[in-house]
């Protein structure tokens, strides 16, 4: 069951949120894994709630939330890219930050990707992206 707003959209494993014009926050709830066929769902998503223009994406996770190896790699990848400018990762456990270095180190994301652990300086680092 999926609930619409102008601005939010809930799924089972994932919210994905217009947190302004060009950048949508993707958060992966508590507990939740995300499988390949979950990051290509949520891309459409992102691209069907942006429209046909750039953004930027957000990046938060739920406490114990995890990435399958398959999805990190698709989603590194640059066939994943569509209208997407840049990620921010937000973490906020040592275990997410571990996750997230390996993702930057081992699949090397095709889109500019970095890692924060302050939503403002991620929001602010988006914002210049989509606006050099």
């Amino acid at each position: 069951m999926t609930q619409l707003t102008t601005k939010k959209l809930e799924l089972e494993k994932f919210t994905v949120t217009i947190l302004e014009p060009g950048i949508v926050e993707d958060h992966v709830k508590p507990g939740m894994h995300m499988e390949t066929r979950d990051v290509w769902n949520l891309k459409k998503i992102n691209q069907d709630l942006m429209g046909n223009r750039t953004y930027a994406v957000l990046i938060s996770s739920g406490h114990l939330s995890s990435v399958s190896k398959n999805a990190r790699e698709v989603v590194a990848s640059k066939e994943f890219v569509g209208r997407t400018l840049a990620k921010a990762l937000l973490v906020e456990s040592l275990g997410h930050r571990i996750v997230g270095n390996f993702y930057l180190t081992v699949n090397r994301p095709f889109i500019k990707t970095r890692i924060f652990t302050d939503r403002n300086e991620a929001l602010h680092w988006l914002r210049l992206q989509l606006n050099p």
